[in-house]
């Protein structure tokens, strides 16, 4: 199996090869998957999935893998998905270099690597293809689950056999020209995550889609769920060319109320081994969300101070002081680098607390 079989669909291939079709018809050959397989790859024809019958997916293949477009210039190809086919997907390359990042999609879901170190699947393409579209998971740092929950008419296209493969393969041919809105999450690992949209919301640490829980009580139905909080984490946040919301923190509603998380705050006693870095931060235009109150920390809610220094401001996180207790009191979370005045992003920043 590969995902060639489960991208393969019958009726867009007949479709776009009519000839194919009255073969089909006229009993030569058994069906339009046949022919591909035994001469329709090697004769340059691409459009075989709805998800590959745009003219830009064969382009985004060569442009993305530049041997493989010298091989087709030389006459040693005849097309992108020639190569994919044949080595292509089994050293790791990825057929929709616009629509499916597959080693990140591989990084950030180790159960699809071990299903495929046992040959369950030949890639995460063949993996996303037949389950994870249907778990909602994401391909790329944009989290499909909020960009399909913003924008219901391009989860309706998706579902009723629309032609993008993903949210992402949505977001970057059509919806950022469109001016919609994304949020773009790392795993809980290092990430650099880059914003890309008019509207972003970027955070470092790992998303999810997970049952609805209200004041400890499951509702039902799907939310977004955070499966890491920063720490033993440095990630690297690049705002984009539109509004950007850094988030280093959220709230979340249990039996005893609204509890609010700081991000990167571990406070250990090994000193700054884990902060978000901000790069591309425009003063007045962009803003960072804090689980935490502005100021000195109280009973119930940890307290933040900016301090400017030579390469940017400094963010921490400040807990009340305990006597005799092994944790520091103040923990780096962000440097917004690139900002010379603490004010500049104090002035922009929604607390929590």
């Amino acid at each position: 199996m590969s995902a060639l079989n489960a991208l393969f669909d019958e009726n867009v291939y007949l479709a776009r090869n009519p000839d194919v079709a009255a073969a089909v018809q006229a009993k030569r050959i058994s069906s339009g998957f046949q022919h591909f397989l035994t001469s329709g790859i090697r004769e340059g024809r691409t459009r075989f999935s709805r998800f590959y019958d745009r003219a830009s997916t064969e382009f985004e293949y060569r442009q993305a893998y530049p041997d493989v477009d010298a091989a087709i210039r030389r006459g040693n190809l005849v097309s992108g998905l020639q190569h994919y086919v044949q080595p292509g997907e089994a050293e790791g390359r990825t057929l929709f270099p616009q629509g499916f990042d597959e080693q990140w999609y591989q990084r950030r879901y180790p159960d699809v690597v071990n299903a495929i170190t046992q040959k369950f699947f030949s890639s995460g393409l063949e993996h996303y293809v037949r389950f994870g579209r249907g778990e909602e998971r994401s391909v790329s740092a944009l989290f499909e689950f909020d960009y399909f929950n913003l924008y219901p008419d391009v989860k309706n296209a998706r579902d009723s056999g629309g032609i993008y493969l993903s949210a992402a393969d949505h977001f970057l041919h059509a919806g950022k020209f469109e001016g919609r809105a994304a949020t773009f999450a790392g795993t809980k690992g290092n990430d650099l995550v880059i914003g890309n949209a008019a509207i972003d919301t970027l955070t470092g640490v790992e998303l999810d889609v997970g049952v609805c829980v209200v004041g400890g009580t499951v509702t039902g139905g799907q939310c977004k769920e955070y499966d890491s909080f920063g720490i033993n984490e440095i990630d690297t946040l690049v705002g984009g060319p539109g509004i950007d919301t850094f988030e280093l923190g959220r709230s979340v509603t249990g039996r005893a109320g609204v509890i609010n998380q700081m991000f990167y705050a571990s406070f250990s006693q090994v000193q700054d081994q884990d902060f978000a870095r901000i790069q591309n931060f425009e003063v007045g235009k962009d803003r960072l969300i804090l689980g935490a109150k502005s100021g000195e920390p109280s009973t119930f809610s940890l307290g933040s101070r900016f301090i400017s220094q030579s390469d940017g401001v400094y963010v921490y996180a400040v807990q009340p002081e305990t006597v005799g207790s092994p944790l520091r009191f103040t923990d780096l979370v962000a440097i917004v680098e690139g900002v010379a005045n603490a004010s500049d992003v104090l002035g922009t920043t929604t607390f929590l607390g």
